[in-house]
């Protein structure tokens, strides 16, 4: 078989592409909260930033227990994405209405294990939907979720505009969240596809990819984004000097710049070899990373997270790409694989916030290109 990605039929939108589509806009909604409402969490709970970043954890341990969970379950994926996506729904109602961080904490896991059940169940349709060309339609998922991230900043900065206060954004993410699950009920979703390893993908530009290091990588991204993520507002806000609620805004901003990574990403998966696509998304993101840590204006520090977040947007759905073709297990089990890894990842904000307890925010965030290398490492390839 060829490793050109552009071999064979075209690739084509469906109902089932659009409806997945719609969940991942969903999953968005929901997953993108945890970074914005942190400011206005540590303020109602009096939290440290170690303490602070227990819920970040909480959300990790929840994502490895959705992975482990899907590597044995037999559930149909419409099933699963409709209550992950529901019950994650109410616990981001239990976040923002809460009050207690006990009950915050144990707010941040549900909707972590749910939120990835639905989502593993969800990048498997599309996986199976578009086995050859399962990088260029993973990227585009990835724009729904990017375009979600976008939204729920400034969702959030207008709501604590209101009197109903920054809370009032789960009731809006829940309206949200339905109108994604009545479409997934009323669509039928492909069946599991057993495969083989695609050669495709495993032998690409004569270079063979392992799945032990396409998960070591996913490990590294995933800790970058949700380091990013979760403390940009923060670090805008304490670290750059930027006044909080333009802070919260601004991380649209990076969200918006993921947009652009993975549109990009979804166009060049479809003429070069995903792991070139890659290389090239983690230049970009190490190129972005000093020059927001060492901003000391408002201008400077949006430059940078623009040029981080088109990095660093794009390379989990090439990753994750990568690892499904490299893998002799179905998708949804090699999905399951990479966000098992993605929990670890997400664990990465604590780190950072502990460091920061130590020696400061800014220098905390270092960890940022740190982890970035270590990805540029564990996915050079094998000859």
């Amino acid at each position: 078989m060829s490793a050109s990605p552009v071999v064979g039929a075209a690739y084509r939108r469906t109902r089932v592409t659009w409806v997945a589509f719609g969940a991942l806009f969903a999953f968005g909604i929901l997953n993108a909260a945890l970074g914005p409402v942190l400011p206005y969490l540590r303020a109602a709970q009096g939290a440290s930033y170690l303490v602070a970043s227990l819920h970040p954890v909480a959300f990790a341990i929840g994502v490895v227990s959705a992975g482990v969970q899907a590597n044995h379950s037999t559930v149909a994926r419409r099933a699963v994405i409709i209550v992950g996506l529901g019950v994650a729904a109410l616990a981001g109602l239990l976040l923002g209405y809460g009050h207690a961080i006990g009950v915050t904490i144990a707010a941040a896991f549900l909707s972590g294990a749910f939120a990835t059940a639905a989502l593993i169940r969800t990048w498997a349709v599309l996986a199976d939907a578009h086995n050859q060309h399962r990088a260029a339609a993973m990227a585009e998922g990835e724009v729904y979720v990017s375009l979600a991230g976008i939204a729920t900043p400034i969702l959030i900065s207008l709501c604590a505009a209101t009197f109903l206060g920054w809370q009032s954004f789960f009731l809006i993410a829940s309206a949200i969240v339905a109108i994604a699950v009545a479409a997934v009920w009323l669509t039928q979703l492909p069946p599991v596809l057993e495969r083989d390893v695609d050669h495709a993908d495993v032998v690409a530009a004569h270079v063979r990819i392992s799945t032990r290091r396409t998960l070591l990588t996913i490990v590294a991204i995933v800790a970058a984004e949700w380091t990013l993520t979760f403390w940009a507002a923060t670090f805008l806000d304490e670290s750059v000097g930027i006044r909080q609620d333009v802070a919260v805004a601004l991380v649209s901003v990076l969200f918006a710049a993921s947009l652009v990574g993975r549109l990009l990403a979804s166009r060049l998966a479809l003429r070069l070899p995903a792991l070139r696509v890659l290389h090239l998304a983690l230049a970009c993101a190490l190129i972005g990373s000093p020059i927001l840590l060492l901003a000391q204006d408002a201008v400077v520090a949006t430059i940078g997270l623009s040029i981080a977040g088109i990095g660093i947007g794009a390379t989990f759905p090439l990753a994750s790409s990568l690892h499904v073709g490299a893998s002799r297990r179905s998708s949804d089990q090699s999905m399951g694989q990479v966000l098992v890894v993605a929990g670890f990842g997400q664990v990465a904000p604590l780190f950072t916030g502990a460091l920061a307890q130590v020696v400061g925010l800014r220098a905390g965030m270092l960890m940022l290109p740190g982890f970035l290398l270590v990805a540029v490492l564990t996915s050079r390839p094998r000859r």
